[in-house]
């Protein structure tokens, strides 16, 4: 227990953030990311745009397999004086690529108090 402690510290203070995704053992690390929160210029001929809400995004952290899987992990926050109920079209990530995708699939009915 007490290896497996020092082993997962030195893992953390080096940097090296992984985690267990799935039962066969697909591990997901976190990815540097040096320009977060710099904006981009894509054009947007097919003016492809979230669904206007009072929701916004407070903090978002990339992630991806050896695999080549890529998770997003996105704190949301509602801006609404009262709840409001979260779709997958309010959300939109941009792309290396310029490509503008909703997720694919978001759990029904995410009900968010105010703030």
């Amino acid at each position: 227990m007490v290896k497996q402690l020092f082993i997962l510290l030195a893992m953390m203070s080096s940097g090296l953030t992984c985690f267990v995704a799935q039962a066969n053992d697909e591990v997901l690390c976190v990815d540097q990311v040096a320009l977060q929160g710099i904006p981009f210029s894509f054009e947007n001929d097919n003016n492809v745009r979230p669904k206007v809400s009072d929701f916004s995004v407070v903090n978002t952290v990339l992630m991806s397999s050896e695999q080549g899987r890529r998770v997003a992990v996105v704190t949301i926050r509602n801006d609404a004086s009262g709840s409001r109920i979260l779709q997958a079209e309010h959300i939109m990530a941009l792309f290396a690529d310029g490509r503008r995708i909703s997720p694919m699939a978001l759990a029904d009915n995410i009900k968010l108090e105010d703030g």
